[in-house]
């Protein structure tokens, strides 16, 4: 299955792809409404962008009263006339990254097979390819990055 990976080293933190996502789907940059969301360590200097993972068993999926979360042409999508926001896909969401803006779930719909934050990502720490499934989270990641570089704090 094609998914975005992130390769955490590279992030720079410069969130251009939280932008740049809010843009494509509203018109508006506006962290609020990106489908990304950059976790940051601002005392290391780490950063990390978080994004829907396409799990193959979405469990937001499952939690949704309504049907509104579906699987359509490889991507989960949410049917903003059928969600009531009521938040049970962003409590059970594994990976945080699904969240509520306007009483709506917002979550990576892959931009219909051409990922914007990927194609204007500028380190290219993100990418779009055929991927098995990954369960790093973000602090896994800033530890490993801090044991790597002999970061200690």
């Amino acid at each position: 299955m094609k998914r975005i990976t992130v390769k955490a080293e590279r992030c720079a933190g410069c969130r251009q792809c939280e932008m740049v996502c809010s843009f494509h789907h509203t018109k508006k940059f506006s962290p609020e409404t990106s489908r990304v969301t950059v976790i940051k360590d601002d005392r290391l200097g780490l950063d990390y962008p978080l994004m829907c993972r396409q799990c193959s068993e979405c469990l937001p999926l499952k939690a949704c009263p309504t049907q509104a979360i579906n699987r359509e042409g490889g991507s989960i999508t949410v049917d903003w006339q059928a969600c009531i926001g009521c938040g049970a896909c962003v409590e059970e969401c594994r990976h945080e990254a699904m969240k509520l803006h306007d009483g709506k779930a917002l979550i990576c719909d892959l931009c219909g097979g051409e990922p914007e934050c990927v194609a204007r990502c500028p380190t290219g720490a993100l990418s779009y390819a055929e991927a098995p499934e990954f369960s790093e989270t973000p602090w896994d990641a800033f530890n490993r990055m801090k044991e790597e570089w002999g970061i200690h704090g």
